[in-house]
C-alpha cells in the first residue's frame, strides 16, 4: 500500500474515532490522528513543515517551467500532479488557504496525463484530488471509471468508500466498497484497517437512519482535512 493510501487510512480511522466519540456529523479531518505535540517541539515541527512546503512550491515552479517547454511530457505531468497532491496535503497544516487550489492543480495535471494514458492509478489520484478540492461529481465519475477498468483495484475501492462515506454520507455504499476490498488486502495491517472501516460503516447503518446516502451534508474535505490514491 502506497503513502497516499496510508494517509487516507490514517485519516478515516481518525474520523471513525471522532464519530464514535461525538455521535454526530462527519468530522472533515482525514490526515490527522496523532496528538499534537506541545510547546517548542510543536513549534519546531511547524517550522519544519513550513520549510518543506516552501520547498515543494519551489519544485512545482521549476516543473511548471519545464512543462511549458515540453507540454506533452506525460511523466512530467504525472510528477507535477503528484507534487501538487502532496502540496495539498502539506498545506492543510501550514497554508490552509492554498489547499483547495493545490488539489485543483493536481486534477488539471492528471487530466493532461489521462488524455493519452488511461492509467487507473492516475484516475484514482485525480478522483481523490477532485474529492479534496470539492468537485464531487468529477470524483464520483472518476472513481467509477477506475473501477470499470480495474474492478479489483484495492486503492480505488478503499478511496471510493471513503468518498461515499464522507462526501455523500452513503455508508451503505462505502460498506460495499470496503467489503470488496477486504479479501484483496495482502498485508495484515491493511486488513485490520479495512475491517475497522467496515465495522464503523455497519455501526453507522444500525444507528443512523440517514447513513444510506439519502442526505448529503457535502462537507468540504479539503478545508483542513485530508486521501487518495495509487
Amino acid at each position: 500500500m502506497n503513502k497516499k493510501t496510508q494517509r487516507i487510512f490514517a485519516g478515516i480511522l481518525a474520523v471513525v474515532v471522532s464519530i464514535a466519540m461525538v455521535g454526530s456529523g462527519i468530522i472533515g479531518i482525514f490526515f490527522s490522528g496523532d496528538a499534537e505535540p506541545a510547546g517548542s517541539e510543536n513549534s519546531n515541527q511547524t517550522a519544519s513543515a513550513t520549510a518543506d512546503y516552501q520547498a515543494q512550491k519551489a519544485r512545482i515552479e521549476a516543473m511548471l517551467k519545464q512543462a511549458k517547454l515540453d507540454p506533452g511530457n506525460v511523466p512530467l505531468q504525472t510528477a507535477l500532479g503528484n507534487e501538487y497532491y502532496n502540496a495539498g496535503v502539506a498545506s492543510q497544516k501550514v497554508a490552509p488557504t492554498e489547499t483547495t487550489e493545490n488539489f485543483k492543480h493536481a486534477v488539471e495535471a492528471y487530466q493532461i496525463v489521462l488524455k493519452t494514458n488511461k492509467d487507473p492509478n492516475v484516475i484514482v489520484d485525480m478522483a481523490t484530488s477532485a474529492f479534496y478540492s470539492g468537485d464531487y461529481d468529477l470524483a464520483d465519475k472518476s472513481f467509477n471509471e477506475a473501477l470499470v477498468l480495474k474492478p479489483n483495484f484495492l486503492n480505488a475501492l478503499i478511496n471510493y468508500g471513503i468518498f461515499l462515506s464522507q462526501a455523500k454520507q452513503d455508508w451503505a455504499g462505502a460498506l460495499k466498497q470496503w467489503q470488496k476490498a477486504l479479501p484483496l488486502a495482502q498485508e495484515s495491517t491493511d486488513k485490520e484497517q479495512i475491517e475497522a472501516m467496515i465495522s464503523q460503516a455497519q455501526s453507522e447503518l444500525k444507528t443512523n437512519p440517514a447513513a444510506n446516502g439519502t442526505t448529503n451534508q457535502n462537507p468540504n474535505p479539503a478545508v483542513k482535512n485530508n486521501t487518495t490514491g495509487k
